[in-house]
């Protein structure tokens, strides 16, 4: 069973008996699995890399790019990909750099005894620092990849269109709510995604609007949303649209924001949900 046989397995380019060979193994056998899975994330990269064949190609996107989400997936994986290539390239360490760093471990002119004990710690420090501003780079680079994603879904072209396996939750502002119990969205595999309808009670309106999503207790991590309109039909409605896959279980607060012509902020309200398991 070899990855070449695997990667056909995985574009769908082997026999009947094969596949369900492969597919038997593949319940069974831990490492087999890994092998399937690796072979996967090569075909992936592939394809981000533009190197399959046509027909391969075409396979690939049948295959992986069939649903909203899949083709989500691919967008965001392609996005970390391009900000590691472009991390990597401008992180490169300059020969002169070195030359310094070798000039200064001489200049110490200190005996083996004293000098590994000090390279030591200083590998690890160097290690850690790396390791830590990498995370937070991904980390980074995957949450502007997010709100990316989010603009995309809630443009004006985009909120026209009735997507498939898509759910939607009405809310009211907290201040109305008067002790009502919060609104809560189960989770289920039939459900990409959902659309709030956000009742704004203000009287001023607003050419657009900034929502910022966020779940309580883990405030660094919230999500901005741009450029939102009212509803044509009705204008103290706002549309806002999220994955599914992007709320975990807990309590969520979002805070929408009338942006006036000239770009400054003004009135905010506040909304509240909760998310299942």
């Amino acid at each position: 069973m070899t990855d070449a046989l695997l990667r056909q397995f995985l574009l769908g380019k082997v026999g009947d008996e094969e596949r369900q060979q492969i597919e038997s193994v593949f319940i069974t056998d831990s490492s087999i699995k890994e092998r399937v899975r690796a072979v996967e994330q090569d075909l992936i990269e592939d394809y981000l890399e533009d190197s399959l064949t046509p027909e391969e190609k075409e396979i690939f996107l049948a295959r992986y790019a069939n649903t909203p989400e899949q083709r989500r997936n691919l967008r965001i994986t392609k996005s970390i990909k391009d900000w590691a290539v472009t991390n990597a390239a401008a992180s490169t360490v300059k020969p002169a750099a070195t030359r310094s760093w070798s000039r200064w471990l001489d200049s110490l002119r200190l005996k083996p005894i004293f000098i590994v004990p000090i390279a030591v710690t200083l590998l690890i420090a160097v290690v850690i620092s790396v390791v830590w501003l990498n995370g937070r780079r991904e980390q980074r680079n995957r949450h502007l990849a997010l709100e990316q994603e989010l603009a995309r879904l809630n443009a004006p072209s985009s909120l026209r269109e009735s997507l498939p396996q898509m759910t939607t939750l009405d809310l009211a502002p907290v201040s109305l709510r008067s002790g009502a119990p919060q609104k809560e969205l189960s989770r289920s595999a039939s459900i990409q995604t959902v659309e709030f309808h956000l009742a704004w009670m203000q009287p001023e309106q607003y050419p657009t609007y900034k929502a910022v999503l966020l779940r309580v207790g883990d405030e660094q991590n919230a999500l901005s949303i741009s450029g939102l309109k009212a509803d044509t039909h009705d204008s103290k409605r706002i549309h806002l649209r999220l994955p599914i896959s992007d709320l975990t279980p807990g309590t969520y607060r979002i805070d929408l924001t009338g942006i006036a012509a000239d770009g400054t902020s003004n009135l905010t309200e506040e909304y509240t949900f909760t998310v299942g398991r």
